[in-house]
């Protein structure tokens, strides 16, 4: 079942598109992966940004552009919260700009107020007492300070529901300060005008993305577990750990505990009491106590009447608001409950995966996979169940106010980590649930998130924000794996989970055993082979599109004993419960069994459940290919992301028996599956060093993890890949240096990236310099300069070693001294570019070697060849002229440029009254249509009015169906589409206001960029400057007739190219669209109706790929 999410566009309809589908590839039909097929969602969330990034010094629009896929925001936010300590009596707000109403359509919202929420406030309002915690400490929801603080939020954010006359539908006040209500339009844009409030967010739908422990070390005599954690009853001893995710099973083995008992005497660490209201409580290791609510399900056949929770699980809730008011009762999946108790498997996965019991035997299809366990067995668990299962594929999923809501309440609860195997955004950093995880990492809860499952297409990873712990999913066995034994000695290594061997038996292509009439036999969809053609056979059928193990069922439907599951193209070898035995291979098996089948269509064959090739296995781990991969989009590539890398594929854990067949034990792959081995071992540091911050847990996992492999054996050196490597428990107790980070740090990134918190003298940190255990630089011109501060946990003496190939890299000082525990010492990495090739990332190391320890970071920089702007738009009275890039070098050596264009855009001539927008031709607006050919760099679509004071705005709808749009308050307006698809684009203009209602006459323009025409250069050419210097290229034009042109500028040495727009008019210059900085069409609009700017620009039509099924 895919999730979708919705969003909403200003054409005045509600639209669904599909979200990238669960960050688990479980494969048997619920959080599988998605289809390649499918279309990629993204989040949405209404942020108010700066003109300018001080990660790049300059101005310019970052709301200007978004990656396809991601539809448009309804507008950007109109205040943000002033988290500095207001003065005494003070609401915080923040200045706030012009909205309009059609970017606002009725529907669920979380709406953000800018007053701090508990877990992050430091005083300053009244005579409220400060109620954040103290370092090292939890949220106290039982001191009188933080209910009298919480009592006011709720206070203060009824005031404002009811100004506005909106019902809350539920309030947050310990991970962020707002609420979730359904609002009309016009309810949604007075709240986000209100200075009180800093975000008004669409409530979104996201989607959860043979012993591991063995494979860690954690278990054994000599295993980790009794060398450093006093064995398995005190691995994670005091610590609680909460999963966000879809329930578990009371029953799984998991999650047996005892019947709590209330206190008598003293509390101990670790163990649990019931308190006089009948909740389970639990003395921390941090001196802080948890407190849960094992919650009733609702109606009949919730399987849970509230008593489930014991020794092992302390709490469980479970938060339907959103499924309940979006899927109606017919539309819920029948197995669906609403209660913790999961019946899709992943929340259950999860959370056995990080905390659950140990020493547990586990079979699969009637076959003995050993003992296994959670990471952290003697942690404690609380459930927070936000992902439900329906039948509708537009429906159902994990929505964004449910987890808001989870991590507010764990917060109260008192959890210590957090799990969030859920999806998440590419292009920001600050929708509502990171700033709730914001405030969870702010007291002191550590949070490990799943990096995303759209690999190995780079810039696809997800939860980007440095206070959380971004995990990347790898390899980490090759125990499971079978053999294709032919006849004639040859033989076919693959994965395979099969119990019993199928012995020689002869086989058929999937495609020679069609049913009649059946498309696409290869895949082995349901009905699609003969019987007659397969029984006693074994299948060959190719991977893609049909769930992997409903191809086994449609054979064993057929009669067919065996299947060999090909890869079409190299991928993942998946290790799955399959109908009848297989084995799934990968190229070149899999051309070198269909050729030997062509050649000999009677050969037989045995499906063997052990490798019996005698070939070296591949070494492990190696990072799996389905894993998310940066560079990081939301931070131009300046953070680095995924942080660290934990085992994800074909891990064994609990399964939901609701959703398995009885089933109680089962093999998944993803990142979702990586990232609660990640909190697991937070649990199993925090529970051994309780006062540790998250960030210092995080950068002790980063700092000392270990290589990750390459299937040659070699070290895989892609960072983007593999973060800081695999993590290893064996060393992250002794990390010697950390890097720590807290709040503040958090606050002036979050100001570093854009988004503006009306908190001037906070200042802002770029993101290259925010206090992590990583560098990475998106664009490296001249010398750049970052800065970091490492906290001694050895003291010592430690000296800087680096290594990036090809980039001068200058440490200093180069060595540092402590001499006691706690202190901190700040350095500067300076980065030149010596022999690197430009327009590619260099990657590699800084390690600081000292006291017995190696504290490791890895490094990625890109050197470009010049940085210049992604666009330029420039106006010309008459046909000749000439306009300046501005540019810096990246290099001393000369860099040549090509022109593309200029090519004039085909013109319409139109003349429209003020109407509402329709998708239609009538007196308002204006339709075209326009093929593009294959292969073209570019298409802009332009409306043109010589009129300053008409607001014309624009839509434009791709051959498949994707719609674009530009609606400012400017005369002329503009999409642009990179790399667009082949075929037909239609574009509608729409006059919005013109002075006194007045007709008004515009152009309606499409461009196709071509080669180059002869009509442009630039000069000079070659740009010869030095590195780090800036300059000018000046483009110039001749013999242009009136007109609109687009054209590229494009540079050596894999710079990116800058497109470029020019308007000719035979007299008075056209309004240029001011989607540009260059723009010199821009004038005063302060008489106009404002609307806040909402546009797509330079779309990417070739996406990121999905993996397929």
């Amino acid at each position: 079942m895919s999730y979708w999410a919705i969003s909403l566009y200003s054409v005045n309809r509600l639209v669904l598109s599909n979200y990238k589908t669960c960050n688990s590839l479980y494969q048997a039909g619920r959080f599988r992966p998605s289809n390649p097929d499918r279309p990629v969602r993204r989040e949405r969330v209404h942020v108010k940004l700066t003109g300018k990034s001080p990660a790049r010094g300059g101005g310019f629009r970052r709301a200007a552009a978004f990656s396809v896929g991601i539809p448009l925001l309804l507008g950007s936010v109109a205040a943000a919260p002033a988290t500095a300590a207001p003065a005494t009596g003070q609401v915080p707000s923040v200045q706030q700009k012009d909205l309009d109403p059609k970017d606002y359509q009725a529907g669920r919202y979380i709406v953000v107020l800018a007053e701090k929420p508990a877990a992050t406030y430091a005083g300053g309002t009244g005579d409220l007492s400060a109620t954040k915690p103290e370092s090292g400490k939890k949220l106290d929801a039982g001191r009188p300070e933080v209910q009298r603080y919480q009592q006011h939020l709720e206070t203060q954010q009824r005031e404002i529901a009811k100004d506005e006359s909106v019902q809350i539908k539920r309030n947050f006040t310990a991970a962020i300060n707002g609420f979730a209500a359904d609002l009309s339009a016009d309810q949604a844009l007075k709240l986000a005008k209100d200075p009180k409030v800093l975000m008004v967010a669409p409530d979104t739908e996201n989607a959860p993305d043979y012993s591991t422990t063995d494979f860690l070390q954690l278990s054994g005599p000599q295993g980790i577990w009794n060398t450093s954690f006093g064995g398995t009853e005190n691995a994670g001893k005091g610590v609680v750990v909460g999963v966000i995710d879809s329930g578990y099973t009371p029953s799984s083995p998991f999650f047996a505990g005892t019947d709590v008992k209330p206190l008598a005497g003293n509390p101990e660490v670790g163990v649990p009491y019931r308190t006089a209201d009948g909740k389970i409580a639990m003395l921390k290791s941090d001196g802080d106590t948890f407190e849960g609510e094992c919650q009733k399900g609702e109606g009949t056949g919730a399987a849970f009447d509230g008593s489930a929770c014991n020794s092992k699980v302390l709490s469980a809730r479970y938060f339907a608001d959103d499924f309940k008011k979006y899927v109606p009762e017919a539309n819920r999946a029948p197995e669906e409950v609403l209660s913790p108790v999961d019946v899709g498997s992943h929340g259950t996965h999860t959370a056995s995966t990080a905390a659950g019991n140990a020493n547990v035997r586990a079979n699969l299809g009637g076959r003995d996979m050993g003992i296994t366990g959670g990471i952290a067995p003697a942690a404690k668990l609380s459930i927070y169940k936000v992902c439900w299962e329906d039948t509708d594929p537009n429906t159902g999923g994990c929505y964004s106010s449910a987890s808001v809501a989870a991590i507010n309440q764990a917060i109260l609860d008192g959890v210590d980590v957090l799990n969030y195997s859920i999806s998440g955004s590419t292009s920001t950093t600050t929708d509502p649930v990171a700033l709730a995880f914001l405030s969870a990492a702010s007291a002191g809860v550590f949070v490990s998130a799943s990096a995303g499952n759209s690999g190995p297409t780079a810039s696809t990873v997800n939860h980007g924000a440095p206070w959380l712990t971004t995990v990347a999913a790898s390899s980490f066995s090759t125990e499971l794996q079978g053999t294709v034994e032919f006849e004639d000695g040859s033989k076919y290594r693959g994965a395979s989970l099969m119990a019993n061997n199928v012995p020689a038996s002869p086989l058929v292509l999937a495609a020679s055993a069609a049913a009649a009439g059946a498309a696409s036999p290869e895949l082995c969809g349901p009905n699609t082979l003969d019987p007659a053609k397969v029984a006693g056979k074994i299948v060959v059928c190719d991977r893609g599109v049909v769930d992997r193990v409903a191809k086994s069922a449609e054979v064993k439907r057929t009669g067919g004993v065996g299947m060999i599951l090909v890869n079409v193209t190299p991928s993942s070898e998946d290790v799955d419960q399959h109908a009848v035995p297989t084995v799934h291979v990968n190229p070149p098996a899999t051309q070198q069994i269909k050729d030997k089948l062509a050649a000999n269509p009677a050969i037989k064959a045995a499906l063997v459940n052990k490798d019996t090739t005698g070939l070296p296995q591949e070494p492990q781990p190696q990072i799996a290919g389905f894993s998310s991969r940066g560079p990081l989009l939301a931070t131009d590539s300046d953070l680095l992301k995924p942080d660290v890398a934990a085992p994800g594929v074909a891990v064994l854990a609990g399964v939901s028996p609701i959703g398995e067949a009885g089933a109680q034990f089962g093999m998944m792959s993803g990142t979702s599956m990586a990232a609660p081995h990640v909190a697991g071992f937070g649990a199993l540091v925090l529970g051994k060093n309780p006062t540790w911050s998250p960030a210092t847990v995080k950068s002790a996992m980063m700092t000392t993890a270990t290589d990750v492999k390459n299937a040659d054996g070699s070290r895989n050196t892609d960072v983007f890949a593999t973060g800081a490597g695999q993590v290893s428990v064996a060393k992250v107790l002794d990390p010697g240096l950390v890097y720590d980070a807290n709040e503040t740090d958090y606050l002036k990134f979050i100001q570093g990236t854009g988004l503006d918190l009306g908190i001037p003298d906070l200042g802002t940190t770029a993101p290259r310099d925010v206090n992590v255990a990583s560098f990475a630089l998106g664009a490296l011109t001249g010398r750049t300069e970052v800065t970091r501060t490492v906290t001694a946990l050895t003291p010592g003496l430690y000296r800087a070693q680096v290594n990036v190939p090809g980039v001068k890299v200058t440490v200093t000082p180069s060595i540092l001294n402590f001499s006691a525990v706690g202190e901190k010492r700040t350095f500067k990495v300076k980065f030149e570019n010596a022999s690197a090739p430009t327009g590619q990332f260099a990657m590699g190391s800084l390690v600081w070697q000292g006291a017995g320890k190696n504290v490791a970071s890895p490094v990625a920089v890109r050197p470009q060849s010049v940085v210049a702007p992604a666009n330029a738009a420039f106006s010309s009275v008459g046909g000749t002229g000439q306009g300046k890039i501005p540019v810096v070098s990246g290099t001393n050596a000369p860099v040549s440029m090509t022109v593309d264009g200029l090519s004039k855009a085909d013109s319409t001539a139109v003349e429209l009254v003020p109407g509402p927008l329709a998708l239609a031709n009538n007196t308002s607006n204006a339709m075209k249509q326009v093929t593009v050919a294959a292969g073209s760099p570019l298409a802009k679509f332009s409306v043109f009015s010589s009129d300053e004071n008409a607001d014309f705005d624009l839509l434009v709808f791709t051959p498949d169906g994707k719609q674009l749009a530009s609606q400012t308050v400017s005369a002329s307006e503009s999409v642009s589409v990179a790399n667009p698809k082949a075929g037909v684009y239609t574009m509608f203009a729409n006059l919005y206001a013109s002075p006194n209602g007045q007709p008004t006459k515009a152009s309606l323009d499409a461009a196709v960029l071509g080669a180059n025409v002869g009509n442009a250069s630039v000069s000079p050419n070659p740009l010869r400057l030095a590195n780090g210097t800036a300059g000018d290229v000046t483009l110039s034009w001749q013999n242009l007739q009136p007109g609109s042109y687009i054209g590229r500028v494009n540079y050596s040495g894999g710079a990116t190219p800058t497109f470029v727009s020019v308007v000719v008019t035979p007299g008075a210059g056209a309004v240029v669209p001011d989607d540009e900085q260059t723009d010199p069409g821009k004038k005063d609009k302060k008489d106009k109706v404002k609307k806040e700017k909402k546009k797509k620009e330079f779309q990417d039509e070739s996406g990121s790929s999905n993996l397929g099924i």
